[in-house]
């Protein structure tokens, strides 16, 4: 794949032009693997039509079609340790609307995989990929130094998560709670329970919490579940009828069949509450808040677009809000 992709960016970046490729040897000692595992791929994509031989004088790419200089910037996108096999929903929709909204600049974009284990590999992975500015979905605290030394190289913009000295895009999710605690509060559901992980009792939770402690009344802090659906059984065992459920969308459809176990009615008695969108098997309304996934995208686009123009400017963090939309669907 690193082959490939090395062979992928001199196409991209050349247009018309046939760019003349180094040795297998040279190849291989540039990207840090085996000369037998280049000259393999490089088979392939002479079998595909990516490369050409000229006899006694070496390897080049094939011009893409039309002989137009490629001009676009080229803008690799890296979805948290890229090696992510499952995605949810959120994932791939925030991902698709940050492809689009590049898309439009215009950009070319390439969805970055890596195969290294060590840091160090991944290192010589990422700056051997030829991309103008790198976008990182949600990376973990353990990728900083190495999206550190990557910014050292390119512009590197970090999305829906927060690394000290990146810049970063991050929505207000405290706010986001704060408009779901209001409109539950103008219903008159003051008995809540949460299903959801550490990010959210963090900032959703709270927001929620604290719009109705301002207005007084108590979220226990045993009403948040740490996306852990036996204990919120047990509450339910105890006779406890809540009146509003704001579940992880993994874990919708597992919570609603067990509210409907202990005779929860749905349609009036307990609403159901979500940011994303409604499940396919829920019969019974819910609260259902538009989420910024469009919006999300035009940040990314934006800090891109400006970071391209001028990779020295320093990083900063952008957190921003969004006036959401509540509708029973």
């Amino acid at each position: 794949m690193q082959v490939r992709r090395y062979v992928m960016d001199l196409i991209y970046q050349h247009g018309g032009e046939s760019v003349f490729l180094p040795s297998n040897k040279d190849l291989a000692r540039e990207l840090g693997i085996a000369r037998s595992t280049a000259q393999l791929e490089l088979k392939l994509l002479l079998k595909e039509g990516f490369v050409t031989t000229r006899h006694g004088i070496g390897t080049f790419t094939v011009p893409r079609m039309g002989g137009t200089v490629f001009q676009a910037p080229l803008i690799g996108i890296l979805d948290g340790d890229g090696k992510i096999i499952y995605e949810p929903f959120y994932r791939l929709s925030l991902k698709s609307h940050i492809a689009m909204e590049l898309a439009k600049m215009p950009t070319v974009i390439q969805e970055i995989r890596l195969f290294s284990e060590r840091e160090n590999d991944q290192l010589e992975e990422l700056r051997s990929i030829s991309c103008d500015a790198l976008v990182c979905l949600a990376p973990n605290e353990q990728q900083k130094t190495l999206l550190e030394k990557i910014q050292q190289y390119r512009p590197v913009i970090v999305v829906d998560t927060t690394l000290p000295e990146m810049t970063c895009i991050e929505l207000n999710r405290y706010r986001k709670g704060r408009v779901l605690g209001e409109a539950l509060l103008a219903e008159g559901r003051k008995k809540v329970l949460f299903s959801q992980n550490e990010r959210y009792y963090r900032t959703t939770f709270q927001g929620c919490r604290d719009v109705f402690r301002e207005a007084g009344v108590e979220i226990p802090e045993e009403h948040f579940f740490m996306n852990e659906i036996e204990h919120l059984e047990e509450l339910l065992k105890t006779g406890y009828r809540p009146q509003a459920v704001a579940p992880k969308l993994e874990n919708f459809d597992a919570i609603a069949a067990l509210l409907r176990k202990y005779g929860i009615d749905l349609r009036e008695e307990c609403r159901m509450a979500t940011f994303m969108f409604k499940p396919m098997d829920m019969p019974e309304p819910i609260m259902l808040f538009s989420f910024p996934f469009e919006e999300f995208g035009q940040q990314v686009a934006a800090q891109v677009r400006k970071r391209l123009k001028n990779p020295a400017l320093p990083p900063e963090r952008i957190e921003f809000d969004y006036n959401y939309k509540m509708t029973i669907v």
